[in-house]
């Protein structure tokens, strides 16, 4: 059998010993490459950095300490911070017990989620500057409001009288069906969810939101907790939480945490289009992006995937012509798009009846899960007469061009709904 492992995201370890072998083992089976740290360590590389506290050498230690003072940025991991306090950036990851290694590469996937959005973000700005229209850089009057997902916990109990004092709304939702009916209703800011309400394996709160997707594109707050020995439910949210929140020390702190968090999240959202908004971003017809917008956006997207070493892929929908000409069904698969995508996902109408979304940080296999869910949604409309659609997904390889790539996806093949199953 083939080693795959070359494909798991590497990591950088800097520890000696025994220490380096426990280490190193329990990434791997973790799903983590990791491999040793450079001697001296170059604190300006891409590949996140553990750092083992105990078994480093000072040096090591003294060479972290600079690269801090001097603001420069790279995701460390630090392993036991108990004894020796280092000035980190509020970026850093720590472990406090060797068993928490385990859902490291998840941390590490919720902090590459969050740069993506925010590198999203600001290149939707500058989109929208090229076509003549100023996005402010961040929206500071946003009032976050959160949606908590869970069986209860004497943590949310504490949290929900401060965080509504701070100006934070907070709803409760015990069932999928309630966080649907909300969802539907509501734009929530978040989703919170505390691990430890979750500790149960059997808790159906545990299986729906672990699920791909649980949430649609609703981005997670995790709690996690310092004495939480992790399920597989629990470890798979904080893999797809947006961010994680370490719910230790006084309750005002972790209310401080939540809030800095839920505010960022409002403040750097990427711009969605929406009806208001001039019809050089947005398609009046079905309130999302216009296809002169996603035309101008593609180019710079792909450029960041390139500089991020990313993957970055397109998703295409064709409706047969005798619906494409129906405004009903373009906006009904325009709120079935919506409702399953992430917020730095890209949709946009290219013509009637044809559909584009482009998906930052997304390979191939992404875009495919993402076109079967919005297929299976589209085939139980009645609006789209069943599976009257078919669908295409194009990876960016290094010949494309913006234009090459969304021509391929316009063009076909096209994949029916009932060829996917």
């Amino acid at each position: 059998m083939s080693d795959l492992s070359f494909f798991d995201p590497p990591i950088e370890i800097a520890a000696s010993g025994l220490r380096q072998d426990l280490i190193t083992s329990r990434l791997k089976a973790s799903g983590l490459r990791p491999y040793p740290a450079s001697h001296p360590i170059d604190f300006t590389a891409a590949d996140p950095l553990l750092i083992d506290i105990a078994s480093v050498s000072r040096e090591v230690l003294e060479g972290l300490s600079r690269a801090e003072m001097v603001q420069l940025h790279r995701q460390i991991v630090l392993i036991d911070l108990t004894d020796f306090q280092v000035p980190v950036s509020g970026d850093a990851i720590l472990v406090r017990r060797d068993e928490d290694l385990g859902a490291l590469k998840g941390r590490l996937m919720a902090l590459a989620r969050r740069a993506s959005r925010l590198r999203e973000a600001q290149l939707r700005r500058e989109t929208a500057a090229t076509l003549g229209l100023r996005i402010p850089a961040a929206d500071l009057n946003g009032i976050p409001s959160l949606l908590y997902i869970g069986e209860g916990s004497a943590l949310f109990l504490s949290l929900q009288g401060p965080l509504k004092q701070r100006g934070l709304g907070i709803t409760a939702a015990i069932s999928r069906e309630t966080a649907r009916q909300y969802m539907a209703s509501h734009r929530f800011t978040a989703a919170l969810v505390d691990l430890e309400s979750l500790r149960d394996k059997d808790a159906p709160a545990a299986h729906w939101i672990a699920e791909e997707n649980g949430l649609g594109g609703l981005p997670l707050i995790a709690l996690t907790h310092p004495e939480l020995r992790q399920n597989d439910h629990q470890t798979a949210i904080v893999g797809l939480a947006t961010e994680v929140v370490d719910a230790a020390g006084r309750m005002a702190s972790i209310v401080s945490q939540i809030e800095a968090v839920s505010r960022r999240l409002v403040a750097f959202a990427p711009i969605m289009p929406r009806p208001a908004m001039a019809s050089i971003l947005a398609d009046f017809t079905t309130g999302l992006f216009s296809r002169r917008f996603l035309e101008a956006h593609i180019g710079r997207q792909m450029d960041a995937a390139a500089q991020q070493a990313e993957p970055f892929c397109i998703v295409t929908f064709r409706m047969d012509p005798a619906h494409a000409g129906s405004l009903a069904a373009q906006r009904a698969f325009a709120e079935i798009i919506r409702t399953q995508i992430r917020d730095s996902d890209c949709p946009a109408l290219m013509q009637p009846g044809l559909f584009a979304v482009s998906l930052p940080a997304t390979p191939y296999r992404g875009g495919t899960r993402l076109a079967e869910r919005i297929a299976d949604h589209a085939v139980q409309n009645p609006a789209l007469g069943g599976n009257g659609f078919g669908w295409r997904v194009i990876e960016k390889r290094a010949y494309h061009s913006a234009e090459t790539l969304l021509d391929a996806g316009m063009t076909g093949p096209w994949l029916r709904p009932r060829l996917a199953a």
